[in-house]
């Protein structure tokens, strides 16, 4: 008599498990603003109105997806056996060999979900040492905390683009891996050490100019580009339309055919664009001027979110990206430097370049939680510009306004 129930339990568990794989699977690949109820009914091999039956709605789907991946995370950074080289490492491989559950942290942090628990699943065993009402966890040592978790989340998020722009694609994913995993063990040992400094100073904003009025053609070009970055950093190239970025500019949509040609040319464009802000600074006739590329990039976090955008929406960044002018500034600065002046695990410059890069791009993306998760104030530029040259090797600006109030 009981047996008849409990059959019908396990399948209503079996259809539960595979409509939640499913939608993890494909909320991964094109977010969720991308995928319909009738798209996971389908990948799931049942019926729309189970899904309905069972979630209710998009909503307590997408919830249930965030429940999924904030046990998952938890899990995860709670099994790490050390803060060292060894468990760093174990994070970024379970990261890899859960590819679905990593973009959707990725898009967590982009803000395509707010699953519950998120961001203070990001911290793992290591946020309760760094929490913010602890006393005696001193300043420095929660920024070092944050320092090394923004590496490895910022390799997790852009290291195929990392990868391409300093030439590190031959090179093995473990022993990249392992670079990274060390570097970020390196940085939460810094927390005893006496430099980098780390302490605030002023970071001078430029002036910026404006560009005089365009004709109208050219309006109509520049509208569409404008409006392609501002889509494409908030919600991706695969969930906007050539018909989105049209509307949003105000404009037929077959003027971006007409300017672009086609959606590569645009996205392509729509990068190159969307990061030349940070070009002053990169190719500075002093130098790579770290202190003003990270400004930048802390203060518009679109470029960032642009190259991340691309990257979790599975676009091959070699068809959209064929140049890469700040890491190879940022490559050649540290070719420049001896081997020695740096951390032992970055002595190739093309890791020493990558390790910064993923420093700084992960504290644009993932700033804000992990701000939250460790109890940091807003003031982290100026350390990350410090630790950026810690990691590059080099020697750290000089003089009086080191004491100066920082500038955001």
């Amino acid at each position: 008599m009981t047996s008849a129930p409990r059959t019908r339990q396990q399948q209503r568990a079996s259809s539960e498990s595979a409509i939640l794989d499913a939608a993890v699977t494909l909320y991964a690949s094109a977010g969720p603003d991308g995928v319909s109820m009738r798209d996971v009914a389908g990948s799931a091999g049942v019926t729309h109105p189970l899904v309905s039956r069972y979630f209710g709605s998009k909503g307590g789907l997408l919830g249930a997806v965030g429940d999924r991946l904030t046990a998952h995370v938890m899990a995860e950074t709670n099994a790490v056996s050390s803060y060292g080289p060894e468990g760093f490492a174990e994070l970024l491989r379970s990261a890899r060999d859960d590819p679905s559950m990593t973009k959707l942290l990725i898009r967590s942090a982009l803000g395509d979900l707010q699953p519950d628990g998120f961001p203070a699943c990001l911290g793992g065993q290591w946020a309760r040492s760094s929490a913010r009402n602890d006393p005696g966890v001193d300043p420095r040592s929660r920024i070092c905390q944050y320092a090394a978790s923004s590496l490895l989340l910022g390799w997790l998020t852009v290291d195929g683009f990392l990868m391409a722009a300093v030439g590190l694609s031959k090179m093995s994913d473990r022993r990249r891996d392992q670079a990274m995993a060390a570097t970020a063990a390196h940085l939460w040992t810094l927390a005893a050490a006496a430099e980098p400094r780390l302490e605030p100073r002023r970071i001078a904003a430029e002036a910026q100019s404006r560009r005089p009025p365009a004709p109208g053609d050219q309006r109509a070009h520049d509208a569409l580009l404008a409006s392609a970055i501002e889509l494409f950093a908030q919600h991706g190239p695969a969930s906007v339309s050539i018909r989105d970025v049209a509307r949003h500019a105000h404009v037929n949509h077959g003027l971006v055919h007409r300017h672009f040609g086609s959606k590569d040319n645009l996205i392509t464009e729509a990068i190159e664009v969307g990061v030349s802000p940070l070009l002053p600074g990169a190719l500075a006739p002093d130098g790579f001027d770290i202190d003003e590329v990270v400004r930048v990039m802390h203060h518009d976090s679109t470029p960032a979110k642009l190259i991340a955008r691309t990257l979790v929406d599975d676009v091959a960044i070699g068809s959209v990206r064929h140049t890469y002018p700040l890491m190879h500034a940022l490559v050649a600065a540290a070719q420049h430097i001896p081997a020695q002046s740096r951390p032992n695990e970055l002595a190739d410059p093309r890791l020493a370049a990558a390790a910064a890069g993923a420093l700084v791009g992960g504290s644009v993306i993932w700033g804000a939680s992990l701000r939250t998760t460790i109890g940091l104030p807003n003031d982290v530029q100026t350390a990350m510009a410090d630790l950026s040259r810690h990691l590059l090797g080099v020697v750290p600006p000089l003089g009086p306004d080191r004491d100066e109030p920082e500038s955001v």
